[in-house]
């Protein structure tokens, strides 16, 4: 493949600008996102040209192409094989499995982007870490004055700040915040530690403080449980996570004496737990119908069943309220976990496909050239950190196969397979 050197350095700042904006993207909402998707896909393909197809696929690429061909597959499938196939929904259904294929193209882009040395992760980093730090604020200025400097109200129970009427403020904050740890000690030569320790505790305070007062549970424990990995993944900062976690303590229990909404939605969360694991042992240990009393209980159970009902493949991406209001009257729009969701839709066969690429992508984090090196240059290291939380099996979630959600996981896990690739070699 040709380039000239001005074309590739035009490539170079245009696919970084376009990489930058996607933090950004996620606060504008899902039209930006998939412009911004269309983009880099658009410029990729002029760019790279025959190297889409030419460069050397390794086997979880090929399983990642296979997950995808398969979820156009099911819904082909699916439309021909529903009794009425002139639906609007099955049809929009349809559409969807199709345009599914997006994140292929952007996944393979990215690929073909680290490949070549084109993306530049301190910009990404910037990016991730201002936008982290902006939504923080926001929050912050939505409780204290009653409004985000946006205009949108503060609600009775949750903060938005940017997002609106979406409370994923936290969820947000739990993705992106993390670069911001990795910002300074990655590309700021800060001599004295001491000072670098002060300025990440104040990053720390900041970030956690602003996912209380959002009030978004499972984005919090994720968030504490990648501090966890980081700890007991860098030596060094092992002496820290006494201090980091008395001050996330501390912040808890006075945040929660004097806010009563917090109060009231930590022990909901709480009661919540309580009737999950009564539910677990109902359902596994007991082999009994569980008593279902929590919307998110129903709604995993209720995804259980529209699986049992669709084994082997499913009914296709987003076929999951079509299939469950067969069974009762009233369905969310997915069952509020990937697992669950994977499995009603794309049945045990898809569900398998997606463990393999996620098992495989854990042995590519465990190569031991990627492990030996220090958190301040493993680029890796974040995007590991984002990518355990994103695929935690027990939380619960938006669906897999929103414009978000989808876009979030196929970049991640296309950034964690290059890098990879790039130390093993």
């Amino acid at each position: 493949m040709q380039i000239s050197i001005k074309k590739f350095i035009e490539f170079k700042y245009l696919i970084n600008l376009l990489i930058a904006l996607l933090p950004i993207s996620f606060i504008a909402g899902n039209l930006l996102i998939n412009l911004n998707i269309i983009l880099i896909v658009l410029f990729s393909l002029f760019f790279f040209n025959k190297s889409f197809l030419n460069f050397k696929y390794y086997l979880i690429d090929k399983i990642i192409v296979l997950f995808f061909l398969f979820s156009f597959f099911v819904g082909i499938i699916n439309y021909f094989s529903f009794p009425h196939p002139i639906n609007i929904f099955v049809t929009e259904n349809f559409l969807k499995s199709f345009t599914f294929l997006r994140y292929l193209l952007l996944y393979l882009s990215i690929r073909l982007i680290i490949k070549n040395n084109l993306f530049d992760f301190k910009i990404f980093y910037l990016s991730s870490s201002f936008c982290a730090l902006f939504v923080s604020l926001d929050l912050i200025f939505q409780m204290v004055v009653g409004v985000d400097i946006f205009g949108n109200l503060k609600t009775p129970y949750k903060l938005s700040g940017p997002f609106g009427d979406e409370q994923i403020a936290g969820s947000y904050l739990q993705r992106f915040s993390i670069f911001l740890f990795f910002l300074i000690p990655s590309y700021l030569n800060l001599k004295n530690k001491n000072n670098l320790i002060v300025i990440l505790s104040i990053f720390f305070v900041l970030i956690f403080f602003s996912m209380l007062i959002a009030g978004n549970k499972m984005p919090i424990i994720l968030f504490l449980l990648m501090f966890i990995f980081l700890f007991l993944y860098e030596k060094k900062l092992r002496k820290f996570a006494f201090l980091f976690c008395l001050m996330g303590v501390v912040l808890f229990v006075l945040v929660f004496k004097n806010n009563l909404q917090i109060q009231d939605y930590t022990l909901n969360f709480l009661d919540r737990v309580i009737e999950i694991v009564i539910f677990l042992n109902e359902f596994f240990i007991q082999r009994q119908e569980p008593n279902v009393t929590n919307t998110y209980l129903k709604e995993f159970y209720t995804g259980y069943s529209v699986w049992i009902d669709n084994f082997f493949i499913g009914g296709g991406i987003n076929s999951f309220h079509i299939n469950c209001a067969k069974m009762i009257n009233y369905c969310a729009s997915h069952p509020h976990n990937y697992y669950l969701e994977i499995l009603a839709e794309l049945g045990i066969i898809g569900f398998i496909i997606i463990i393999i690429i996620f098992l495989k992508v854990f042995l590519m984090i465990g190569n031991k050239k990627s492990l030996n090196l220090n958190f301040e240059n493993n680029l890796m290291f974040p995007f590991v950190l984002v990518f355990i939380a994103e695929i935690f099996p027990l939380k619960t979630s938006g669906s897999f196969f929103t414009t978000g959600n989808a876009t979030f996981i196929f970049l991640i896990i296309a950034i964690i397979v290059s890098l990879s690739k790039k130390y093993s070699n």
